[in-house]
């Protein structure tokens, strides 16, 4: 038999009042998906719906660092667009690729998905919108 503390309810009935708010998380790896919460199970997992990814890398290109010729930061900027209907999630990717005149290349990649599931282990930390949590603070008072 499981046994509950007062704090095991306040955490529940925060959970509940998050269900259906729109959500950031940021994961161990440093990426952050953001979508609609739509459950949480006992590992911490977090299942989130009509979700945007975004990846960030950051890598030093040693050949245009060594190279006189470069283009300026506007010149190395480059975007691409990705749609893979392949499978039933129907991924759209950008790509956003900037280098600037050291040789500093970022690569920024953003996709969307219908669902998303983010292991416990790999969450980092959860956020939401100030004023999203007081008007679901709101709703629960009234």
């Amino acid at each position: 038999m499981m046994t509950t503390s007062p704090a095991d309810g306040e955490v529940l009935d925060t959970i509940h009042r998050l269900l259906g708010s729109r959500i950031c998380v940021t994961m161990t790896d440093e990426r952050i998906a953001s979508g609609k919460f739509m459950s949480l199970d006992r590992l911490g997992s977090i299942m989130l719906e009509d979700v945007v990814e975004q990846r960030w890398l950051a890598y030093h290109d040693v050949s245009t660092a060594d190279n006189k010729d470069t283009k300026s930061y506007d010149d190395n900027t480059e975007d691409a667009s990705v749609t893979n209907s392949a499978d039933n999630n129907n991924v759209q990717q950008h790509v956003h690729h900037t280098k600037d005149e050291s040789g500093l290349c970022q690569w920024t990649t953003e996709r969307s998905l219908t669902q998303a599931v983010i292991i416990g282990i790999k969450v980092a930390k959860v956020e939401i919108m100030m004023r999203e949590w007081e008007a679901r603070l709101e709703k629960t008072t009234e």
